[in-house]
């Protein structure tokens, strides 16, 4: 799980071996993408970015291909 947190220096995100503050919500909603997407291609199962309430809900973010591995295109599968 990844989360971001709003605090009075701006936007916490803090994963399990991510923690940092953002001036601004949008680097913090990249950074957190970032940190879901590397943790959930790790573990190859999906992880969930808790956001403050108003936001919105939790997104889950889906594995992506393993590094090395071969991309097949849409085009391709045609």
């Amino acid at each position: 799980m990844v989360e971001i947190k709003q605090i009075a220096a701006g936007f916490q995100v803090s994963g399990a071996t991510y923690d940092e503050v953002f001036h601004s919500r949008f680097k913090a909603t990249m950074a957190a993408h970032a940190v879901a997407l590397g943790d959930a291609t790790a573990s190859g199962r999906p992880v969930a970015i808790v956001m403050p309430g108003d936001w919105g809900d939790t997104i889950l973010v889906e594995p992506g291909p393993m590094p090395g591995t071969p991309h097949r295109s849409n085009a391709a599968a045609g």
